[in-house]
């Protein structure tokens, strides 16, 4: 399991990235996974992976691969993100990239390829992200302040276990928002950034799917 793989690879780490959302294809920044912390509960150290344009734990990372790119598609098991200047994006191959944004109720999401204008279609916010990159073989810590968001939320299935969605904290979060309909279920927790390419998730120097889905 991802998760377990993640485990035993952070102590080492030191996350970095620096960052515009541009193109992946022109980018020469470091891509970095996210993980969550949170002390003594069944969500900590859990790779957060992109999934249905939204993100996720307990779920695997779904992308998506031309045919025509045959062979030399990355193998989109791992999500990869990049963040600064108070906006976040996809790192992916795919023209125009997929940039990351939150929905009114709270919802961390990603837009499709070929997409830009979704975030505004969905009254969605792509600014108030940000990037602390760790120091002393400390992971980063990945954030969002816009929206009154005091920090991010995993809300659990109906069910009351995995998979769980990843939400901000923003103002005004309600029930009937979250997937279980109890926000009081949600567990806050604190996004570390770990580098994909101290990982070894990164393919090649490159991104680490085509395009997300």
């Amino acid at each position: 399991m991802y998760s377990s793989l993640v485990f035993t690879s952070l102590l080492p780490l030191l996350a970095s990235a620096n960052p515009l959302p541009l193109e992946p294809r022109q980018s020469t920044l470091n891509p970095f996974t996210l993980i969550a912390g949170r002390s003594g509960s069944p969500i900590h150290l859990s790779a957060i992976n992109a999934n249905g344009e939204s993100f996720w734990i307990g779920k695997n990372t779904a992308s998506y691969c031309p045919t025509d790119v045959g062979p030399d598609c990355p193998t989109g098991i791992y999500t990869e993100l990049l963040a600064g200047d108070g906006g976040a994006s996809m790192y992916a191959e795919v023209p125009g990239g997929q940039i990351v944004y939150v929905l009114p109720t709270g919802a961390l999401s990603f837009t499709l390829a070929h997409a830009e204008g979704q975030p505004e279609e969905n009254n969605g916010t792509t600014t108030g992200f940000s990037f602390a990159p760790g120091t002393d073989n400390a992971l980063g810590v990945f954030s969002f302040s816009a929206l009154g968001s005091t920090g991010f939320l995993a809300c659990p299935a109906k069910n009351g276990t995995t998979p769980w969605q990843v939400f901000a904290d923003v103002e005004g979060i309600k029930d009937c928002d979250v997937p279980g309909g109890n926000v009081s279920a949600c567990l806050g927790f604190v996004a570390f950034a770990a580098s994909g390419d101290e990982l070894g998730t990164a393919n090649t120097g490159g991104p680490a799917a085509w395009q997300y889905s």
